[in-house]
């Protein structure tokens, strides 16, 4: 009997050593190496060009890639980072949930004026535990908002900034660096000129735990490198985060819909995207969150890299349309924030670094144009508590030029109805710009305000303002400067101007007309019409417009 107890001691012991995850970087990684350890099978946690490559694989899989004839070394383990969470010299380790959500309780306590705090969304924790599930009692938590603004309870005529935090659970110094920059807002709100402004002319939103289920497998040490949130993909009914492959959790950074489906769709991968988009609650609120108000900008921080990324980044050579408006920016923010050993941070195109899909801000950019920025901080997961301060505060000039962006150099105004006065929902098009790069939504003016925003680098623009049933107008040689707002408000008349949409629909293969195809303008309530025996159609007194067609 006790023979038996020493050998399943061992042999668990043994399991327990394989199952372990660690950080493993490949030195000046060669392009073989780069193409096969970026695909999605593999959890990439930071790479950069010319430098290095790491993955975070099971002991055995590193043991593996030595047999195989890999150079790989040994970077970050999960004992490494239990000990960072707890080596607090001037900071006691990181906060866990409670200690969270009590100070963002208290802040709305302390500055009634300008903040208010809204639970935006169940984790699925507190879901499972909602339905009666015992096994996720301890996971009963929201994804909360803070917002800041004066007459903080309005929904003004203004625009929107955020700050987002932790959307992988290993990441937790994300959180600790957008609760400094919050503290820094409210701290200097009142005596900082040009804070105090930008609080009073902006509606400023902060989410620092974006996966609170995720975040308490880490700093409870259950799983130190645990990335995804808790969906209980095999339905077991209990939690499965760690040992050999574990099969529970959705990657959110992945499962965003824009671009969504190319990531893994393995339950066992870190970057599993999930059974669809927007399938995970933690996305669910930020998507609401972005649908309820006029965000231009914000920042999502991660770790690692020391990197400053902006989109789009699903695909190669994805080249944004406003491609030089985003990285000017992410240039004048990266150059601010100091490297832990020296340099600046690095700013680039997410696509360059590598593909991936689903994510925050190619969502951001692509439904809304939102110029929404990764920020990959410091240079592991997580960092010596006894750092978490110095790179909190090397964070702080670059929120502050986010927080500044709608100050200058952009073009904004209202559109509204010459007849009534009221807001008009317009496209607004800059001739040079929205006709480049890949496809993104266009920008479209509110429907509450008519108020529309474009960043824009300095220049002299072409501007065109059309919306469905109106006659559009182009305003030429519209300057935008560093120096100030350009600020140009529209009046857009009555449409009366007609024409009529005709063609042929013909089978691919053969070339045949087809007749009886169904042709319909989308969108507009105007009639669908059907093709003729040579698969002719034609679709008259429509209003002059760029329409969607099917």
């Amino acid at each position: 009997m006790t023979r038996n107890i020493i050998f399943f001691v061992l042999f668990f012991s043994i399991c327990t050593l394989f199952a372990e995850h660690v950080v493993v970087r490949f030195d000046n990684p060669s392009d073989e190496i780069i193409s096969k350890f970026t695909a999605n099978e593999y959890d990439v946690a930071s790479y950069k060009p010319g430098e290095y490559l790491d993955i975070v694989v099971p002991m055995d899989e590193y043991n593996d890639l030595l047999e195989s004839g890999y150079s790989v070394r040994i970077t970050q383990t999960e004992e490494q980072l239990k000990v960072n969470l707890n080596s607090g010299t001037d900071l006691a380790g990181y906060r866990d949930y409670e200690e969270f959500l009590a100070e963002l309780q208290q802040i709305e306590i302390d500055y009634p004026d300008i903040c208010k705090l809204y639970d935006i969304g169940d984790s699925w924790g507190k879901i499972y535990s909602d339905n009666g599930n015992t096994n996720y009692d301890d996971f009963q938590h929201e994804i909360w908002a803070l917002k800041i603004s004066d007459n903080v309870e309005l929904e003004e005529d203004e625009p929107g900034i955020y700050y987002l935090a932790e959307h992988h659970a290993r990441e937790p110094i994300s959180l600790e660096v957008v609760m400094t920059v919050l503290e820094h807002i409210l701290d200097n709100y009142g005596t900082d000129p040009a804070i105090t402004d930008n609080i009073n002319n902006q509606q400023v939103w902060f989410v620092p735990l974006v996966n609170p289920n995720g975040h308490k497998v880490v700093t409870d040490e259950v799983e130190t490198m645990w990335r995804k949130n808790i969906r209980d993909n095999n339905e077991n009914g209990s939690l499965n985060v760690t040992g050999y492959n574990p099969s529970d959790g959705v990657d959110p950074n992945r499962n965003y819909d824009w671009e969504w489906g190319g990531a893994s769709t393995s339950w066992t991968s870190e970057t599993y995207q999930g059974p669809s988009a927007f399938s995970e609650p933690e996305t669910q609120a930020i998507q609401e969150l972005m649908a309820a108000h006029h965000f231009v900008a914000g920042l999502s921080y991660h770790s690692y890299s020391e990197l400053i990324l902006y989109p789009f980044g699903y695909a190669d050579g994805v080249i944004a349309p406003d491609q030089a408006a985003l990285s000017e920016l992410c240039t004048d923010m990266a150059v601010t924030i100091s490297g832990q050993y020296g340099g600046t941070y690095t700013p680039q195109a997410s696509w360059a670094l590598y593909p991936c899909t689903g994510t925050t801000d190619d969502y951001a950019y692509g439904m809304y144009g939102i110029f929404s920025y990764t920020i990959e901080l410091a240079t592991e997961f997580i960092p010596p508590a006894y750092q978490v301060e110095d790179i909190c505060l090397n964070n702080i000039e670059a929120s502050m030029i986010m927080l500044d962006r709608t100050s200058h150099s952009i073009l904004l105004g209202h559109v509204t109805d010459s007849d009534s006065g009221l807001p008009i929902q317009a496209e607004i098009f800059v001739a040079g710009i929205d006709d480049t790069g890949v496809y993104r939504n266009p920008y479209i003016s509110d429907q509450e305000f008519g108020t529309y925003y474009r960043l824009l680098t300095d220049g002299v623009y072409d501007v065109t303002f059309q919306a469905y049933g109106y006659e559009a107008q182009t305003f030429e040689n519209v300057i935008i400067t560093s120096d100030d707002q350009t600020v140009l408000d529209v009046v857009l008349s009555n449409g009366s101007a007609t024409a009529s949409v005709s063609g042929v629909i013909s089978d691919a293969n053969t070339g045949l007309p087809i007749e009886n195809a169904v042709v319909e303008l989308l969108d507009y309530g105007i009639p669908a019409v059907t093709t003729n025996a040579q698969g002719e159609y034609t679709i008259n007194n429509v209003f002059e417009y760029s329409y969607d067609m099917q």
